[in-house]
């Protein structure tokens, strides 16, 4: 049986820190135990890859949660025992002497990769240096997904397989000579099932990630909506890099922000919502594929998005609504509330396209079969040097 060790983590940092309050049992937790909950949370991809791939029996897929320090500990007390707290020390002198940051993490993720013995290293988040992954070459095939912006030291060279959902980055990376292939963003219908069925509680929502460096358009896209509609909003504000203003500065969006939200409780506020509203101005080139749009259709939410001319291409009319401007944005939300009937066939068609077409049981089948060939190959290639 092959095996595939998938390294994530649970997005938004402020909202893990919540949950994590309100577990008193925290501290008895084991290490699976405590993953298990982790994945309950159905935060950013879950176990949506490894649940599918353990499905097919073929595999024997796992998650690592990356930027938790209740996940690492937990980890090393089971892989090092007391042995753990040297190492730890250690770590510390080393980043008030020289720097040196992320020892301790990246020690523990040394030893359970050796621990696990994966046949394939997938990092679907990108929080430390690629170059770290380059250990493991030779006994592992390296997978990396990338679809938000390029991280800070993180190359193309180190990876033997990437997947993306934009089409720049699958020519760019081609161009470094990394075999990209072209990967569906999607939705796992399981998910359905974990939801409450009721009246909707909002008008009209949005939920993501806002600020001035990676969101500055969208940022200042939103705040102008919120000025005119009934309108709440969820996620975090970007703290990095930005052009001075935090979320203070813009008065509108600290008056309707709820707080940060995630894993069930986001699909559940997709479901109670009208309208969501969806933005990928900042990331994505013109190309409308995000996250997003496949996380509300899912769940039966009406999605108003932004016009791409990927569209007409990639999916059918009449599944989700889209704007063009800030103008014609309110006025499709207006025009939206009063419908209420056409908007929910709307939704309800968009739900069925994406149960249909993009559940991840096929999307992980597919990745199982284009990263055993790349297996294969690579283990032909080693056997020849």
């Amino acid at each position: 049986m092959k095996k595939l060790l998938k390294f994530d983590i649970i997005h938004p940092t402020e909202y893990l820190i919540e949950k994590q309050s309100e577990w008193i049992d925290l501290d008895s937790l084991s290490l699976d135990e405590y993953r298990n909950r982790l994945i309950a949370l159905r935060s950013n991809y879950s176990d949506y890859y490894t649940y599918h791939l353990n499905e097919t029996k073929e595999w024997e897929a796992e998650e690592f949660f990356l930027l938790d320090p209740v996940f690492l500990n937990k980890t090393a007390k089971e892989l090092l025992g007391i042995k753990r707290y040297i190492l730890k020390a250690k770590g510390i002198v080393l980043g008030k002497l020289f720097r040196i940051n992320d020892y301790y993490q990246q020690k523990v993720i040394q030893k359970y990769i050796n621990h696990f013995e994966p046949d394939v290293i997938f990092v679907r988040s990108q929080p430390l240096p690629s170059a770290f992954w380059s250990q493991f070459r030779n006994s592992s095939l390296l997978v990396a997904r990338l679809s938000a912006r390029l991280p800070r030291h993180w190359h193309p060279n180190d990876w033997d397989l990437i997947y993306t959902d934009q089409p720049d980055f699958k020519t760019f990376f081609d161009l470094h000579g990394t075999r990209t292939i072209m990967n569906d963003q999607g939705f796992d219908t399981r998910i359905i099932r974990e939801l409450l069925n009721r009246d909707k509680q909002y008008e009209c929502t949005f939920l993501g990630g806002l600020g001035t460096q990676n969101f500055l358009k969208r940022t200042e896209f939103i705040n102008a909506v919120s000025q005119k509609i009934d309108f709440k909003w969820w996620g975090y504000w970007w703290k990095y890099g930005s052009d001075g203003r935090n979320l203070i500065d813009f008065p509108n969006l600290a008056q309707t922000y709820q707080g940060a939200s995630s894993g069930l409780e986001m699909y559940q506020i997709f479901k109670d919502s009208k309208i969501c509203l969806n933005d990928y101005v900042d990331t994505a080139n013109g190309i409308g594929f995000n996250q997003r749009m496949f996380e509300v259709m899912g769940v039966g939410g009406f999605l108003l998005t932004r016009w791409a001319p990927n569209f007409e291409k990639d999916f059918p009319k009449g599944i989700f609504a889209t704007y063009t401007d800030r103008t014609d944005c309110l006025e499709k939300i207006k025009y939206y509330l009063k419908e209420n009937e056409e908007r929910e066939l709307i939704a309800s068609a968009g739900q069925r396209f994406i149960a249909e077409n993009y559940d991840y049981s096929r999307i992980a089948k597919d990745f199982s079969q284009e990263i055993t060939e790349e297996l294969f190959k690579k283990k032909i290639d080693l056997q020849n040097c």
